[in-house]
């Protein structure tokens, strides 16, 4: 423990750090989206803390979890490692909570423990619809390896996507984030880790819905009305193979989906 509420769970040499939030009777596991922490929940302790004790996970290359394997993180890597995390906290039923890259790693999760799960809150969850660039920068040696030089040549990166804007092929506001997320050195070496060594968490979506549909799960998306990074279709693979789900929808963008969503519940 570095700090009050702050800990760090040691699992085949990996650790990965987690904040305790709140202190209800039911248990949360959330993850964050791209480039931030656990901390991102802690606005969830005044609306939600008296229900969950939230167990706010940092992502690996993201906070302080650390992944010391030498191999991509696999789906079943990530499975294995929450799993060891429920028993030594002793957990037995749980709810999840994902925003943006979250979401991915949190339907990997339901595909595991669904019949463990209370609940399944989506907000923006990237892994139920991939991006064709995604596809590009990640799947083939080739597009690793033209993602990687793009990096190194942010010039090349600016000057391809401001004219994939002026063509109408790009939205500005995904630009514009992506300018953001590109700032620094740092910034860019995460976004290739992450784009990378994340690429075989893969959520099977026909064997979450089975799993999701045959164990009483409340399933609940949150999505923007103005979100452009991950759009409220994007969750349609999915939610035409669900019986029972609810939607709302928020107006905002993508970034202020945690805020927003926790004043629905305050």
């Amino acid at each position: 423990m570095t700090r009050a509420n702050r800990y760090t769970f040691q699992v085949e040499g990996n650790g990965i750090a987690y904040q305790k939030i709140g202190n209800g009777p039911s248990i949360l596991l959330a993850f964050h989206g791209f480039g931030q922490s656990g901390e991102i929940f802690r606005t969830l302790e005044a609306s939600l803390g008296a229900q969950f004790t939230i167990f706010a996970i940092d992502l690996f290359f993201h906070g302080h979890s650390q992944y010391t394997g030498n191999q991509l993180l696999k789906k079943h890597d990530w499975q294995r490692f929450i799993a060891a995390f429920l028993k030594d906290r002793h957990i037995d039923r749980f709810s999840l909570m994902g925003f943006s890259l979250g979401g991915r790693f949190s339907l990997a999760l339901a595909e595991a423990f669904a019949d463990r799960l209370d609940q399944l809150i989506l907000l923006a969850p990237d892994g139920i619809t991939r991006s064709s660039w995604y596809r590009l920068a990640t799947v083939s040696a080739v597009g690793r390896g033209l993602f990687r030089y793009v990096l190194r040549h942010l010039s090349v990166l600016n000057a391809f996507g401001h004219m994939l804007t002026r063509l109408g092929l790009l939205n500005r506001t995904v630009m514009r984030f992506a300018e953001i997320s590109l700032g620094t050195p740092e910034q860019r070496q995460l976004v290739y880790r992450s784009w990378t060594q994340f690429r075989l968490i893969t959520p099977d979506l026909t064997n979450i819905s089975r799993l999701l549909n045959a164990n009483p799960v409340q399933v609940q998306f949150f999505i923007g009305a103005f979100d452009r990074i991950v759009p409220g279709s994007y969750i349609l693979p999915l939610t035409k193979r669900l019986r029972h789900y609810e939607v709302t929808v928020l107006k905002t963008g993508h970034n202020r989906l945690i805020e927003l969503m926790s004043e629905k519940f305050a």
